[in-house]
């Protein structure tokens, strides 16, 4: 039998999964107590359906339990101890987002639950928001993101620690762990931070112009229809501003000659649970326009046009492997 397909066709209740699911974050966390694991156990005795579900995802989920057991105990201490303020879901997604953050080499600090929760401004998976600030500074956080804010006497601080936003205003400076951008009055800016194909901070100029200063001291200027990459030991080449940078404002993807594995990669950011791209169809071209907004409508169409296709497993998980 295929594993990702139900046993004998029965379909589970969503809300068994997300239970059997936090019960296996915390069993594998390798910091759960004696009396979580006997809990776990009652739960699985309660109902078939439990046990089932505990079963499927034992099978099928091995790279998120590795994932969870990457983490530092003091970090599982916090993150656990935190579902206890949050909601399961809210906490399933985040150690969701740490199992794709260990597996594409991103930091935990930069890339899991504790931004998006203490930040002044978050999105969750598949949000998009708009914000005004003072000063007329108007933000739009895509997905997955997490912003602080602070008005000084001169200007408005942010300090970017997850994800991405466009900027348009003046007298704002934008920080990351990489360095500082100041944009020009009436300039339009998105910067990026640690994106899939992204390793470091990227700005990219649409209208205007920005300065940019890295933490290691280098300074540049960018002017509109310009973009550049860098980190904590450089920056990359000055380039064009890439096809579709703000496109997913309006709940796009624009691929030009895109490798499966990064528009996979993107997708995922937008899809509540995890999807896996095969190595053996990772570098098929891509080129077309995908909706963020349904990533997995958009997952079905790349299957009409690539020779791929899509195991799913309760919704959650998606494999995309050759045909």
């Amino acid at each position: 039998m295929n594993r990702f397909e139900p046993c004998n066709a029965q379909r589970l209740d969503h809300d068994v999964v997300e239970q059997a699911l936090q019960w296996m974050v915390i069993v594998q966390s390798g910091v759960s107590t004696e009396a979580e694991r006997q809990a776990c156990q009652h739960w699985r005795t309660q109902s078939a359906q439990h046990e089932m579900a505990w079963q499927r995802l034992t099978g099928l989920n091995a790279d998120f339990r590795d994932s969870t057991r990457m983490l530092p105990a003091a970090g599982a201490r916090t993150l656990l101890r935190s579902r206890h303020a949050t909601s399961r879901r809210t906490l399933l997604k985040g150690f969701a987002g740490l199992g794709v953050a260990l597996a594409t080499g991103f930091s935990v600090r930069e890339r899991i639950l504790l931004p998006e929760l203490f930040s002044d401004y978050r999105t969750a998976t598949g949000e998009r928001r708009q914000f005004s600030l003072a000063r007329q500074v108007e933000l739009t956080l895509d997905t997955h993101t997490a912003l602080d804010a602070r008005t000084t006497g001169t200007g408005t601080d942010l300090t970017l620690n997850l994800g991405r936003v466009l900027i348009t205003g003046a007298n704002v400076c934008l920080s990351t762990v990489h360095g500082r951008v100041l944009p020009a009055a009436r300039s339009r800016l998105v910067i990026s931070q640690n994106l899939p194909g992204i390793d470091g901070t990227r700005v990219q100029v649409l209208t205007g112009s920005a300065s940019i200063e890295l933490a290691r001291g280098d300074r540049f200027n960018l002017g509109a229809g310009q973009q550049l990459t860098f980190d904590r030991h450089g920056a990359g080449p000055c380039s064009q501003v890439s096809a579709g940078a703000d496109a997913w404002v309006n709940g796009l993807l624009i691929a030009e000659r895109m490798p499966l594995s990064q528009v996979i990669a993107q997708l995922n950011r937008y899809r509540p649970g995890v999807v896996r791209c095969d190595p053996a169809v990772a570098a098929l071209q891509v080129s077309g326009s995908f909706s963020i907004d349904r990533p997995d409508a958009s997952l079905d169409l790349l299957t009409h046009v690539l020779p791929i296709r899509v195991q799913r497993v309760f919704g959650y998980w998606a494999n995309v492997v050759p045909a």
